[in-house]
């Protein structure tokens, strides 16, 4: 093959490549447009779905009115929890029932008679004991999910959890979601999750070591299928909180499910 030909050759082959590297980077460059485009489409329309199903356009998901801070040291804030979905008046006028009974509870040191066998560690804000609702809000791509948790307080010892309990809402319909229909999600039974709960806290208990003993029984024999707290988290993962009792008393502790 004469040189000229060989330059040719070379020419040709370089022409090939040159127009499959344009085509690479055309197409690619399309093919990227196009689904970074459909991403942010999705997302402003997933936003456009979740927006529609809100009661007050200018409010969150969730919002609260009427606050009213009892006392700083502790902390201790009463206010009512708004759940902003079409279709959820009747759980919102509940919970403001709810807090409206324990708006009533706040008892003074003033009014009180201590025991003078005990010594009062809360003294500034006036409050000899109360009832506590905090609120743990977590949303997913495709869920919101509500937890209440609820404790004693008393200026000898602080704060106690009492209970918790849990709301969660599907981000498609804003309708309230189930227990029995959450663990279905999962393929799980209250009796599957009973036993997940066992299995962690028996692990717990060799941490724990011979000081503290966790009453397994007593913390699981109380769980079923309607007082569960069993939620998504904001990782969207199937997850349930549970009041774990003990020799030495309770705590609050939250335990994937799947």
């Amino acid at each position: 093959m004469s040189s000229r030909q060989l330059e040719r050759r070379k020419d040709f082959i370089g022409s090939i490549v040159f127009v499959s590297f344009i085509f690479v980077l055309i197409v690619g460059g399309f093919f990227v447009t196009k689904y970074l485009t459909s991403d942010t489409e999705k997302d402003k329309i997933k936003k456009d779905q979740v927006n529609n199903l809100k009661t007050n356009q200018k409010e969150e998901l969730v919002y609260y009115e009427n606050e009213d801070v009892i006392s700083e040291e502790p902390e201790i804030v009463y206010k009512d929890i708004v759940i902003n979905l079409v279709g959820n008046s009747t759980t919102n006028d509940i919970l403001k029932e709810e807090m409206d009974k324990i708006r009533t509870s706040v008892k003074k040191i003033s009014e009180s008679e201590l025991d003078p066998n005990k010594e009062v560690l809360y003294k500034e804000n006036d409050i000899f004991t109360a009832k506590e609702r905090n609120y743990n809000v977590y949303e997913s791509s495709n869920y919101l999910s509500v937890v209440i948790v609820d404790s004693n307080f008393n200026c000898y010892t602080g704060s106690d959890i009492s209970s918790v309990k849990s709301y969660t809402f599907s981000l498609s319909t804003g309708k309230n979601i189930s227990n029995q229909t959450l663990l279905g999600y999962k393929k799980l039974d209250i009796d599957s999750v009973k036993n997940k709960v066992r299995e962690k806290l028996t692990k717990d208990q060799a941490d724990f070591g011979e000081d503290t003993t966790i009453l397994i029984d007593d913390t699981v024999n109380v769980i079923n299928i309607d007082n569960a707290c069993v939620y998504i988290n904001k990782t969207g993962k199937l997850v349930i909180s549970v009041i774990v009792k003990t020799s030495e008393g309770s705590y609050n502790d939250v335990i994937e499910l799947e």
